[in-house]
């Protein structure tokens, strides 16, 4: 009698489970291949994983044929500015003519300016526009996101947006990791006084809903090291990990404070010395790389190869905010490919697995029985695909906890 589940994919050319993190450059072993195999699901969990030669013992009420494609884990973006109102078209048009970010801040635009827009904008409108935005990264493979607060023009804003995050978790099929960011200082504010509401108001706030990580943004033009490490310090305090964007437009020892107060993730990197760089590889600290934000704002590539010699862990982010709109991992994963010249390998491994380990999230990042079913299947025949095969149709398919949230119009069941 054969084994009922909910769902069977069957005739996958490569099943690339991931089954553990993986450090430095991406050995094939890494990756966990299963060759000609299938995968059974039932529960939202994976329930089996193997080669085409026992999939008669299993059944399902839906089948998905392949068709000699691969399955990788769902894929997982751990950075994102997703909580925002406005665009900002006409400075991305700037950057590209040669304006540097920091001067376009200092004149009121840049965050200042979507913080206005923002602390304008409803709490429905947020959320919807939100939703929206996470619905299109679902087309592009991602299953669990990350998305930080940092858009308020004041505490109060700031309170808002912690509500409206808690709302998109609720309203949406994805995993939806909030993160509360200290993102510059709104005008009108002190330093010490904004500073020290964030940590009497925006961090018990935080605690209370539910959130998991606290970061900061410093660098030049944003919070230096003593303000961020206040803020950080507070944020572990209250039971909340940190996480800290560094190096990104100048080097102020940013990337120390994360090594020193034991960030889970440190990122961006642009600027960050050889030396430095080295000790986060040999730590267990994440390095979150954007190769989106490294073309367009920070106009430098990180150090990849000193991180990956040494042994590192890297994900990869869209760093999707309003300065540049990437809602397309995909598009991140080729970009990587080319500007960061990151292998195959490591691609598949930073998008799924490390940045599953970037967010501290279990049973999700590999394709193992008894984690969630989250899943890609992609339209090529082997993962060194990825990268190389620049085409519209990708993706076959997106599995979220057994479900298909997303096929190519190509696709029928």
């Amino acid at each position: 009698m054969s084994i009922k589940t909910d769902l069977i994919i069957y005739n996958l050319s490569e099943i690339v489970s991931l089954p553990q993190v993986v450090r430095g450059f991406a050995k094939e072993k890494d990756l966990g291949i299963i060759y000609d195999g299938f995968i059974a699901i039932k529960d939202g969990k994976i329930f089996y994983v193997g080669e085409r030669k026992d999939l008669y013992k299993f059944d399902a009420s839906l089948k998905i044929d392949a068709e000699n494609s691969i399955a990788i884990p769902g894929l997982i973006d751990p950075h994102t500015h997703l909580i925002y109102a406005g665009a900002r078209e006409d400075e991305y048009e700037m950057i590209l003519s040669g304006a540097e970010y920091n001067e376009i801040l200092s004149r009121g635009g840049g965050i200042t300016r979507t913080m206005r827009e923002t602390s304008k904008t409803s709490l429905d409108m947020l959320v919807k526009e939100t939703v929206k935005r996470i619905y299109e990264f679902v087309k592009s493979g991602v299953t669990t996101i990350e998305i930080k607060t940092g858009y308020g023009i004041d505490i109060d804003s700031e309170l808002k947006l912690v509500r409206a995050l808690e709302i998109v978790r609720r309203d949406v099929e994805i995993d939806v990791i909030p993160t509360l960011l200290a993102h510059v200082i709104p005008p009108g504010f002190e330093r010490k006084e904004f500073i020290d509401r964030f940590v009497s108001t925006l961090i018990p706030e935080a605690v209370k809903k539910d959130f998991l990580f606290i970061d900061v943004f410093c660098d030049s033009g944003a919070f230096n090291v003593d303000e961020s490490r206040k803020i950080l310090s507070n944020g572990v305090s209250a039971g909340l990990k940190a996480r800290i964007h560094a190096d990104e437009l100048a080097y102020i020892k940013c990337s120390d404070l994360g090594l020193e107060i034991g960030s889970v993730s440190i990122d961006h990197l642009n600027n960050t010395p050889r030396k430095v760089l080295e000790k986060i590889a040999k730590s267990d600290i994440v390095a979150i790389l954007s190769p989106t934000t490294s073309i367009y704002i920070a106009k430098k590539m990180p150090d990849v190869y000193t991180l990956l010699r040494n042994n590192g862990i890297i994900a990869l982010t869209t760093d999707h905010s309003p300065a540049l709109m990437n809602l397309d991992m995909i598009e991140t994963m080729n970009l990587a490919s080319i500007y960061f010249s990151l292998p195959p390998a490591n691609i598949v491994a930073a998008t799924t697995v490390n940045a599953a380990y970037s967010l501290r999230a279990e049973k999700i990042g590999s394709i193992k029985e008894g984690f969630q079913a989250d899943l890609v299947i992609l339209n090529v025949k082997s993962y060194r695909y990825i990268g190389y095969l620049r085409k519209r149709d990708l993706i076959k398919y997106v599995i979220k906890r057994g479900k298909i949230l997303y096929r190519s119009s190509n696709q029928k069941l």
